[in-house]
């Protein structure tokens, strides 16, 4: 015999042996279940009874919860424009040129007239001022010391970690119309 005919003949067996197990179960007669008898109920308990399933219902709902803001941070608010509100609300009584970094002030133009030069300088929001030598301008307490034709040259004088003064020259490159 091949493997294919001994399980062939394997199937056939367990087939025969299962058939003949299903209909030999069935030789008992299942006895019918009892009847359901329904008795009458006084009313004064059916009311009682009618009274205590929705006392039941109510006691089974889930507790409501209520969402509270409080303490929170809202999502839809960037966070990195209420802080430079509270860090530019103590500004207030500083010029507006010593309220950004050297870095943030762009320089647009300089216009020559009989006193020398003066610069044109634009702050982060786009309101433009006019510089001279000696102007107060950054954060780190620059003063301006020369104007030239495309840049301005900036002194700033500080104190580093060890405490030495320090004396920084910076300048700002003119910015023209195609950013260079």
């Amino acid at each position: 015999m091949t493997r294919k005919t001994v399980r062939f003949s394997l199937i056939l067996f367990a087939a025969a042996a299962l058939t003949a197990a299903g209909l030999g179960g069935c030789s008992k007669e299942e006895t019918a279940p009892q009847p359901v008898v329904k008795k009458a109920v006084p009313k004064a308990q059916a009311k009682a009874a009618e009274a205590a399933k929705p006392a039941e219902a109510a006691a089974k709902q889930p507790p409501v919860v209520f969402y509270s803001p409080a303490g929170k941070r809202d999502p839809f608010v960037s966070f990195l424009k209420g802080e430079t509100k509270a860090a530019r609300a103590g500004m207030a009584n500083v010029p507006p040129l010593q309220r950004y970094d050297l870095g943030e002030i762009r320089f647009v133009g300089v216009i020559w007239g009989p006193k020398g030069a003066y610069a044109l300088v634009e702050d982060p929001e786009g309101k433009g001022y006019t510089v001279i030598v000696g102007t107060k301008i950054g954060r780190g307490g620059g003063v301006v010391t020369r104007i030239s034709q495309t840049e301005i040259f900036v002194r700033e004088e500080f104190l580093d970690y060890t405490g030495t003064k320090v004396v920084r020259e910076s300048s700002m490159k003119l910015q023209t119309a195609g950013g260079k």
